[in-house]
């Protein structure tokens, strides 16, 4: 009740402004301000009493007729507004144009639409009417199964211990209650090095990740700057680690990721960009016709636009630290995650599963995005996290629908960890401290990376408009200027790279910083660091906000340098303070792997990290980071149904680990 009275004043008001504009900018068009207020008051009854109408006809015939029919009721309301206002306004509502009346009943009609979407964002109702409905209609077909569907919903960079935080402040009431009624187990698992989307992903859907140092690394091999997120270098990797039998192999689909897990049906996935086929493709394109999805997402889209310039100036107005400069337009980008992303994957999981698809992996990227910006542990971030677990209450009602039973396997591929940035604490960056330490003629390329949640969204519609998606489209419009800024402030042309060829080439993931030398074709030992550049080895190790960094030795294999003390890899010797000892039980494993890929760099510099806080120093400028080691980063969880066989006490390192557990889950279900 008080959620219509509010769309209703807010709609009442909002005309009435509408109105008394139109009436002073558009011939044919005049009215007084009395007869602006009645004109709304007007259209906003005859809105309410048609409305039901409407909504019937649209969820029976098409969701297009829908717009119509408001276009056809808002142009009654206007004519039945000037009757009416030359009874009792002195200066009532006056209509000389035809045109005019169809276009102040055209803004008018976009406007009580999109303010009764963005009132009625939690009306289970009318997105049963919308959406599942003519769902259920078109796969009321689908043959029904006995064998067990499988469904993997990744809430990308949340940490375990965020889940149970977030949990015991209210924000995940239905994975509380799946742990309450001990149907589901929570668990942590431990991500590789680095800790970030690319290397945990291939690692959880292919099974394999070697050979993925950081999210851009410099390949010597290649000679070329490797980025994940570029559609080349996915699809290179992927061609590389696939076996062709990965978790996604039989029937599955995958939506919104990098890899496929060897899916012939992809929606959104990077390295299959370009290809066709697969139910999923169907059902995303009928997300970008359905008006009232689209019309939905508009609204939630501009609501979550506001929602974070309101945040920002919080966090600004109550000095709240750490914290990173959140500009205007930054507000557009999150909202393509937080609302774009997540609108698509909820109704693609849906599609799924009434179609009876016997396995999906959909990865869900808000949380990540805003605790990025935000703050891992902060009402921002798990303000994301209370809508997706409204979402997953409605799915659980949806597999009861579904033409077979469905297990839900939710988990992350990685956490984050928070902290001021390195920036922040020292006044310089990682990329900074190297000229400082080498010769003065020497070139130091630092680009700044991308933002990931506009890459992905990217993706996303590119995906779409590849299709034909005219809504897909608007939204890239939309949103073709934050896109344009991301690629000038991150790019690397290749005059760069040709500079940097000849000197160093500094990146970053997270707290995890490589620097390479592009032109010396092998990988350089300390000994000839120390000999080109005697300060640099030992200025980066004693740095305060450095942790340790690790590079080769020629005669002792791995090693890592600390302020007081080193490491030796191959043979665990330390001599002084072991620079590892903070970083866990398996940091030292972890590195070793990492030196062994062919693509290592020179050298990986890790930033400082305290034990006590779980704070770490970011080398890019965001509050909460993963791609390194230290703190809940490298402490995602795994969230599974009692009746899926695992023991949750055998410890998950490394996301091949945890892909042979996912595997073994969909054989069980599906044996071949």
């Amino acid at each position: 009740m008080w959620r219509q009275a509010r769309w209703i004043a807010a709609t009442a008001l909002l005309q009435a402004l509408v109105v008394y504009g139109a009436a002073a900018w558009l011939p044919g068009l005049s009215a007084g301000r009395f007869a602006s207020l009645l004109t709304a008051a007007v259209c906003t009854l005859v809105a309410l009493l048609c409305w039901p109408v409407a909504y019937r006809l649209a969820a029976r015939f098409k969701v297009l007729v829908f717009p119509a029919v408001a276009f056809v009721v808002m142009v009654l309301a206007v004519y039945i507004a000037e009757a009416l206002t030359g009874w009792l306004a002195d200066h009532p509502l006056e209509i000389t144009s035809p045109w005019a009346a169809g276009f102040l009943a055209l803004v008018l009609a976009v406007v009580d639409t999109l303010l009764g979407v963005l009132f009625s964002f939690k009306d289970a109702a009318a997105y049963e009417r919308f959406v599942v409905e003519p769902l259920q209609r078109r796969y009321a077909s689908a043959d029904r199964t006995t064998t067990p569907g499988i469904v993997f919903i990744v809430i990308d960079g949340l940490a375990e211990p965020l889940l149970r935080q977030a949990m015991d402040a209210g924000y995940a009431p239905t994975i509380r209650r799946r742990l309450e009624e001990r149907r589901y187990t929570l668990r942590s698992w431990e991500t590789d090095l680095s800790s970030q989307t690319a290397a945990c992903q291939a690692g959880i859907l292919l099974g394999n990740n070697a050979g993925i140092p950081a999210f851009r690394w410099w390949d010597k091999q290649q000679g070329r700057l490797m980025v994940v997120k570029e559609r080349a270098t996915a699809v290179q990797l992927e061609a590389t680690l696939s076996s062709g039998n990965g978790l996604l192999a039989r029937g599955g689909g995958a939506r919104f990721t990098i890899f496929s897990g060897d899916a012939d049906d992809c929606v959104a996935t990077l390295s299959k960009m370009g290809t066709t086929g697969g139910g999923g493709r169907l059902a995303y394109l009928l997300y970008f016709f359905n008006v009232y999805t689209v019309a939905r997402t508009f609204a939630l889209f501009f609501r979550e636009v506001v929602r974070e310039l309101w945040e920002a100036r919080y966090q600004r107005v109550r000095d709240v630290r750490p914290r990173i400069h959140r500009s205007f337009s930054y507000a557009f980008v999150r909202a393509g995650p937080t609302v774009i992303l997540q609108e698509a994957a909820r109704f693609l999981l849906i599609a799924d599963m009434l179609r009876g698809a016997p396995a999906s992996y959909v990865t869900f990227y808000a949380y990540d995005e805003v605790a990025h910006h935000s703050g891992i542990d902060r009402p921002d971030a798990f303000k994301v996290l209370r809508k997706l677990d409204d979402i997953l209450a409605g799915l659980e009602e949806i597999a009861a629908r579904a033409p077979r039973p469905y297990h839900f396997v939710l988990l992350s591929d990685h956490g984050q960890s928070m902290g001021a940035t390195f920036e922040q604490r020292y006044g310089q960056s990682l990329g900074d401290v190297v000229r400082s330490l080498v010769a003065t003629d020497v070139q130091v390329n630092a680009p700044v990376a991308p933002d990931e949640g506009i890459d992905e969204l990217q993706v996303a519609l590119d995906d779409a408009i590849a299709q034909g998606s005219g809504s897909a489209r608007w939204m890239a419009r939309l949103l073709d200027d934050q896109w344009q800024a991301n690629a000038r402030e991150t790019g690397v042309n290749e005059a760069e790279l040709d500079a940097a060829a000849q000197d160093v080439l500094v990146l970053a993931s997270g707290n995890l910083g490589l620097i390479s030398f592009p032109g010396v074709a092998h990988r350089l030992t300390l000994e000839q660091l120390d000999a080109a550049y005697p300060r640099l080895c030992s200025g980066l190790a004693a740095h305060p906000g450095i942790g340790f960094i690790m590079l080769r030795t020629e005669g002792s294999g791995p090693v890592v340098l600390g302020p007081h003390g080193r490491h030796l890899l191959a043979t665990g010797a330390v001599e002084g303070s072991d620079p590892l000892a903070h970083y866990g039980p398996n940091a030292a494993r972890h590195l070793m792997r990492n030196d062994g890929f062919p693509n290592a760099p020179d050298i990986l510099v890790m930033s400082a990290y305290d034990p006590a806080t779980g704070d770490v120093a970011a080398f890019e400028e965001l509050v909460g980071c993963h791609g390194g080691l230290g703190g809940p980063q490298t402490q995602p969880f795994l969230l599974y149904p009692n009746d899926l066989p695992h023991d949750p006490n055998e410890p998950i390192i490394g996301a091949a680990a945890l892909h042979a557990v996912l595997r073994g889950w969909v054989d069980a279900l599906q044996p071949a």
